[in-house]
């Protein structure tokens, strides 16, 4: 009797003191967390050209990526954001006319602008005036 006694009352010891021990918490937080093995996405550049040369416009992007835009309507022009950030040289190319202009461009989003594209006497010239 004593025997039963005594592990009685031993096991409402450990009862009593397994209920103040912190049960762990499997719920899911209310507040979102990011995943911070996820890298956020580069903000993307989009390329806005003015075509006054009354033909097709190649634009070349050089540079750490490559890109090449092609416009053949005349007035101004905006392309999706595809461009990704860093520095490229620019290649303007004019099917109406000869030669070809050049630009160095850093990129880090939003619209890249390039000056007005005008043919001046079947040569590219990058002043509109």
């Amino acid at each position: 009797m004593k025997t039963l006694r005594c592990f009685t009352i031993l096991l409402l010891a450990v009862l009593v003191v397994s209920s103040w021990v912190p049960v762990p918490a499997y719920a899911k937080s209310s507040i979102d967390t990011p995943n911070t093995s996820v890298l956020p996405k580069p903000s993307l550049g989009r390329l806005r050209v003015t075509n006054r040369t009354g033909g097709v416009v190649y634009i070349r992007f050089s540079g750490r990526r490559s890109y090449t835009f092609l416009t053949a309507g005349q007035g101004k022009t905006t392309f999706e954001s595809v461009i990704h950030p860093g520095r490229y040289k620019v290649t303007v190319t004019a099917l109406a006319c000869r030669g070809h202009v050049e630009y160095k461009r850093y990129v880090i989003g939003g619209v890249v602008s390039l000056p007005p594209i005008v043919c001046r006497g079947k040569r590219l010239n990058n002043n509109p005036d």
